[in-house]
């Protein structure tokens, strides 16, 4: 195995596969084509990396090698003042369901002051 690849201990739950560290001049192409998988399947388990700005130094999950190739979900761009709730009336998806797959919503910090309703 190559230096730059390790695995991600800490990030196992967010990543079932090896850690990438990119280098210079490294593209999705070229280590898609490395790691003999598919550049969607790297999309899929990187939605927030910005494939036209990969910077040395980034980190992308690679599929484990008894990861099917196929992921059950595509990326989608969040765009402007568009919420989560916009999101899932969008495409008829839960809460749950997105938080299930993209972690960081779970993680997201509310900013203080704000007020939220629960449930009774």
């Amino acid at each position: 195995m190559d230096k730059k690849i390790y695995l991600g201990i800490g990030d196992k739950k967010r990543c079932p596969g090896p850690v990438y560290v990119i280098e210079k001049g490294d593209s999705l192409y070229s280590i898609a084509q490395k790691y003999h998988t598919r550049v969607r399947v790297l999309l899929d388990l990187n939605p927030f990396v910005d494939i036209y700005n990969l910077q040395p130094g980034d980190e992308i999950c690679i599929p484990s090698d008894n990861m099917p190739q196929e992921m059950k979900f595509t990326p989608y761009v969040i765009k402007k003042d568009e919420t989560i709730g916009d999101i899932m009336e969008k495409f008829s998806v839960s809460f749950e369901e997105l938080a299930k797959i993209n972690k960081v919503l779970l993680e997201q910090k509310l900013p203080p002051g704000i007020i939220i309703l629960l449930p009774k």
